[in-house]
């Protein structure tokens, strides 16, 4: 099952979404450029870390695949929704960086409050 998770979220992440700095910029070989170092480099580590704020490593390899998968998408949409919105590459990384806070923020809570309920 991991297997076919593993293409699933590889396809999803390749071709599925748009390069969210298309939006901004006009140089078309500049915005893949900082997406391949923005996405391999930040995204994929953000997305890695949220999901490992309700996955321990190695215990479920299925399921923290898909909550990769899930978290790398959010971040991707928001990233994709900023770019369209606003023009500006230093609003749109603050805007994102503020989204990343407030996210983890609130996965922490529900941790939390998910231990306490179950203790």
């Amino acid at each position: 099952m991991y297997e076919i998770v593993k293409i699933i979220n590889s396809t999803l992440r390749d071709q599925a979404f748009s390069n969210p700095f298309e939006y901004i910029m006009d140089n078309q070989l500049a915005a893949i450029f900082i997406f391949s170092l923005f996405g391999s480099a930040v995204l994929n580590k953000i997305a890695y870390t949220m999901c490992g704020v309700f996955y321990k490593s190695r215990s479920n390899e299925t399921l923290g695949s898909l909550g990769y998968m899930f978290f790398y998408c959010i971040n991707v949409q928001v990233l994709i929704k900023l770019c369209q919105w606003f023009q500006d590459i230093n609003l749109v990384i603050s805007l994102y960086m503020l989204f990343v806070i407030t996210l983890f923020i609130v996965l922490y809570k529900v941790k939390n409050g998910i231990r306490q309920n179950i203790v």
